[in-house]
């Protein structure tokens, strides 16, 4: 049976993963890279959609909304007679090159950040930090060369989502392993519970592998979804585990046999 019809079968039948635990590690190793691969896929488009938004939204901004401005010698100066401030979906940006603003003023938004004349002020998530200018001091930015780097950044960015891509899927499926070798230790007390006495680690391990599969799709889908499910980790490995438990008892056990008299 290959990976396309064991991945059907895992999302309905308990009879059917108990016959895989005759597999070999190979072609179960080879099962859950497709199984992250499947489960991967919806957030790795939500992520370079968002991505290509937001370096295109912040070219346009710098491009259209914010006046000429530069770093030069430790201080920021801008063109404009008042501070310029601007929300953008929520996350507030000032440019107060004469220090109009106390801080206050500028702690009274929930996410800022701000750049006076002397340093730049981050603000969220109720905490406040300060990036003093002089830390840039001998260093010359304008806005011009932010625009520059903006294009550098949309000239490399297919490579750049290519490599955040394969690390993030990398990292999913280390993450996978990880749960499926945890799984593989609780079937082995589910085996002894249930009296399945021939299995063994290698047998529980395979099984888990697909034990994860119906959990991992759900909750994929929630997570498209943009839902918010607390505990969601820890009831994915317990419907995981449960469903471990259906699939250990299907496996046969053979009764023994009456001697002849």
């Amino acid at each position: 049976m290959n990976i396309f019809s064991q991945f059907v079968k895992s999302l309905y039948s308990p009879k059917a993963m108990a016959s895989f635990r005759f597999q070999g590690i190979g072609k179960t190793i080879l099962y859950v890279f497709f199984l992250v691969l499947i489960s991967s896929i919806p957030m790795f488009i939500t992520f370079g959609t968002s991505a290509v938004k937001l370096v295109n939204s912040t070219e346009e901004f710098l491009q259209n909304e914010t006046p000429d401005f530069y770093i030069q010698d430790g201080e920021f100066f801008a063109d404009v007679e008042d501070p310029f401030i601007v929300d953008e979906g929520g996350f507030t940006i000032i440019l107060d090159p004469e220090n109009e603003l106390s801080l206050d003023e500028i702690n009274s938004y929930s996410d800022v950040v701000a750049v006076q004349s002397k340093e730049i002020i981050f603000k969220g998530a109720g905490q406040t930090d300060f990036v003093p200018l002089s830390d840039f001091q001998g260093t010359e930015v304008a806005k011009e060369d932010l625009l520059q780097f903006m294009d550098s950044v949309g000239s490399a960015f297919p490579i750049i989502i290519t490599v955040l891509i394969v690390v993030g899927y990398l990292f999913f499926a280390a993450t996978k392993f990880v749960q499926i070798s945890i799984l593989g230790l609780f079937g082995l007390l589910l085996k002894n519970m249930l009296k399945r006495n021939k299995l063994q680690y290698r047998h529980t391990w395979v099984l888990a592998a697909y034990a994860v599969t119906l959990p991992t799709l759900i909750f994929t889908i929630i997570q498209a979804s943009s839902l918010v499910l607390p505990f969601s980790s820890l009831i994915s490995f317990a419907v995981s585990l449960f469903i471990l438990y259906l699939i250990i008892k299907e496996v046969k056990v053979k009764k023994p046999t009456t001697p002849n008299n």
